[in-house]
């Protein structure tokens, strides 16, 4: 399998880099090449051995590969180097924020389902195995409370506040599904990693706390009162499920989520930022 990585700023192509270069397991997976817009990070690909060759516009590898994996930090790159491969057909990975734009993140997947292109992708957080007995709790208790804490940076070049929020809402989506009926958001500074969210699943509201604490964390409370609650300091082992995830679906030719449920995160994310931005409670699509 030929496969090409575009976008290459953050350590999440370094970690899929080493993975094909020093796991066996992936022996019949070759990197034919990167880009990006950010010279010291091609740099730092090739100097590693990950890759041996960059590319000068992020769409030459349309017909040359068997999919790609969109890594760029900015939210809004993914949809312009990921676009040429989804008309073409190519099977594409798409890191969070799946976009940073609503429309966009329609767009890429109306086009992509349109012309067939397998998606997949998202924030790595979906894969903490430190979630599996709460979502199951969720699943099978009365919830009347729950929260989810995670690190944030609201102050930066990729977007704002759409750098790193997606995280917090795989997270929410594991845990309680894809069932929020509107979100309340409390941002006092956008230069200051401090938002609150109050996520309202109709029975009972979930409080979101993003901090500038690199720690993740959640809490389940349920009717029998019963509290179930997870953190977890080390997710780097969760790029493998990422990754694995990406290379089961183009060979099985079947996407592990709908397009729709691609789009739901870059739904809720744009509900949050209206709400703080407009100061009231913001009904999801």
């Amino acid at each position: 399998m030929k496969i090409a990585i575009l976008g290459v700023e953050n350590s999440h192509a370094d970690a899929f880099g080493k993975l094909v270069k020093e796991n066996e397991k992936y022996k019949d997976i070759e990197i034919v090449g990167i880009y990006s817009d950010d010279e010291e990070a091609v740099k730092r690909i090739l100097d590693a051995g990950y890759a041996t060759y960059a590319a000068q516009s992020p769409d030459e590898f349309v017909g040359k590969v068997d999919g790609v994996m969109v890594t760029a930090r900015h939210g809004n790159n993914h949809y312009k180097y990921a676009m040429p491969y989804v008309k073409a057909g190519i099977p594409c990975f798409i890191d969070k924020p799946f976009c940073a734009d609503l429309e966009l993140a329609k767009e890429l997947a109306k086009a992509a389902e349109d012309n067939g292109a397998l998606l997949c992708g998202g924030s790595c957080l979906k894969f903490i195995d430190e979630l599996k007995p709460l979502a199951r709790m969720a699943k099978n208790k009365k919830v009347v409370s729950g929260s989810i804490c995670c690190p944030v940076n609201m102050d930066n070049p990729y977007g704002g506040f759409w750098f790193y929020t997606q995280h917090l809402i795989e997270m929410l989506i594991t845990i309680y599904g894809r069932n929020v009926k509107s979100v309340l958001a409390y941002c006092p500074d956008e230069k200051k990693n401090r938002l609150t969210v109050i996520f309202n699943f109709g029975e009972f509201d979930v409080c979101g706390h993003y901090t500038a604490a690199y720690r993740y964390s959640a809490t389940v409370n349920t009717s029998d009162n019963q509290i179930y609650n997870t953190f977890c300091d080390d997710v780097a082992y969760t790029y493998y499920a990422e990754f694995d995830e990406f290379i089961e679906m183009v060979n099985d030719k079947v996407m592990p989520n709908s397009y729709d449920e691609l789009v739901y995160p870059v739904k809720i994310l744009d509900a949050i930022e209206r709400s703080y931005k407009e100061q009231k409670e913001i009904v999801v699509e």
